[in-house]
């Protein structure tokens, strides 16, 4: 979702990069989701580094050399999630203008002290002047009316818990981004005793996020998930700080600790660990397809490509695609566009029936692009999946049309038949006998 090539060469001569990760999370390991979880990571994460903030090679602007920098050429272009003005670093620790250090979490919320919060790189970003300006300190927030934009932050106004309220909303492709930081900040520092209380409580270890906002927050976790932008930078500041944000190394933790497995216990092995009594502990989980051989009827699959899947809208003669949260070889908490569908019994031995609302889906045509569904299972409404090496899967109609693989066109965002070229797909499927 970001395709940005981010300068991290020179980590890879740094040997504490080489950590194992399940070795710095093994106190969060075994812990029991919600409460106590969250006192675990806020134990794990609470203690770093304070960088001194302001300009200087070692100083917050120093950091940002680092940590938001994009290879242009021979030059490094700052990564600003708040605008889309091209800018670039000159030397390291050396502001830029027309540009602030911004508090993604504003620093007046717990009144501006200067604590860790204050200097904490995770949050911290390199952010453009006036796009800062105008957002303020207001939270995050869907609006329902724009009242000023650059294309990347929008500010306005959003209905909050029934009130009209001054919010800002960024661009969807860094929601993910902040909905990561905003559950950091709220786990490294749930101690803290909140002045401005839009999102959270005043003086709440857990949940400390307010009903709306974890909403919110899990909603475009989801929606935007993990980037390898992301990963780098959260290696960046671990090298410079010394801590990690949890939520990008383990997505899934923010539904452990806000979401539907508060009651489950997170174990680092597993996308979904299981409760005492063997049973999933997430009803909403898939797993990706290895083994075609290992499907049988009534599972139900979501097919998938770069992050988004084949979706429930019919669009013309294919379907139209919807954001999925894949975290590794799990897919979860598939939202109500994303097309779920159920394995039948196909017209012709070893293959299925692709079951839908409104029918099955087929291949309609030999002469273009057709997906689409009718209510009786023939040849052209079977389909025979395999897993390649590469662990794409291949979904061929039996029938007479020609144009019968099922895959991804990136350039219009739909799902449809092709004869040959378009992107290939994976498969995550969850087992109608678990």
């Amino acid at each position: 979702m970001k395709n940005y090539l981010y300068i991290t060469f020179f980590l890879l001569l740094l040997p504490s990069l080489l950590f194992a990760q399940d070795d710095y999370y093994r106190s969060i390991d075994g812990v029991k989701g919600g409460k106590e979880l969250k006192t675990a990571l806020h134990n794990l994460i609470k203690k770093h580094r304070q960088i001194p903030y302001g300009t200087g090679t070692n100083s917050t602007w120093g950091a940002f050399y680092t940590t938001d920098a994009v290879a242009d050429g021979d030059r490094r272009r700052v990564a600003d999630m708040y605008s889309d003005t091209v800018r670039y670093f000159d030397r390291k620790g050396r502001s830029i203008d027309g540009m602030n250090i911004e508090h993604s979490v504003a620093k007046s919320w717990w009144g501006g002290t200067e604590n860790d919060a204050y200097f904490d790189l995770h949050h911290l970003n390199p952010a453009d002047a006036e796009a800062n300006g105008r957002k303020n300190n207001y939270p995050l927030a869907e609006l329902s009316s724009v009242t000023w934009q650059n294309g990347v932050t929008f500010v306005g106004k959003a209905n909050i818990a029934g009130v009209s309220q001054n919010a800002y909303e960024p661009c969807d492709e860094y929601k993910g981004d902040f909905a990561r930081v905003f559950m950091y900040m709220f786990t490294c520092y749930q101690n803290l005793t909140w002045k401005y209380t839009w999102m959270n409580y005043a003086n709440s270890t857990y949940p400390t996020l307010k009903p709306w906002a974890v909403d919110l927050l899990l909603k475009w976790h989801s929606q935007d998930p993990v980037s390898e932008k992301e990963r780098n930078r959260n290696n960046a500041v671990y090298e410079i700080q010394g801590n990690r944000n949890p939520f990008v190394d383990y997505p899934q933790l923010a539904h452990y600790v806000w979401g539907d497995s508060v009651d489950c216990t997170f174990s680092l092995g597993s996308g979904a660990s299981r409760d005492d009594n063997g049973a999933g502990c997430r009803s909403n989980v898939f797993t990706r397809l290895c083994d075609a051989g290992q499907l049988a009827v009534g599972d139900t699959v979501i097919i998938v490509c770069d992050g988004v899947a084949l979706g429930s809208e019919q669009r013309a003669n294919n379907r139209g695609a919807a954001q999925v949260c894949v975290e590794g070889n799990v897919l979860v908490d598939p939202a109500g566009d994303v097309l779920k569908i159920v394995l039948a019994k196909g017209a012709k031995k070893g293959t299925f029936a692709l079951k839908v609302q409104g029918g099955y889906l087929c291949a309609a045509s030999n002469s273009g692009n057709f997906l689409r569904t009718q209510r009786t299972v023939d040849a052209n409404a079977s389909w025979r999946l395999s897993v390649g090496k590469d662990g794409c899967v291949t979904i061929v109609a039996c029938g007479s049309n020609s144009r019968n693989l099922l895959r991804y066109n990136a350039a219009a965002k739909v799902f449809s038949c092709y004869a040959s070229g378009q992107k290939s797909v994976v498969v995550f499927v969850k087992r109608a006998k678990e």
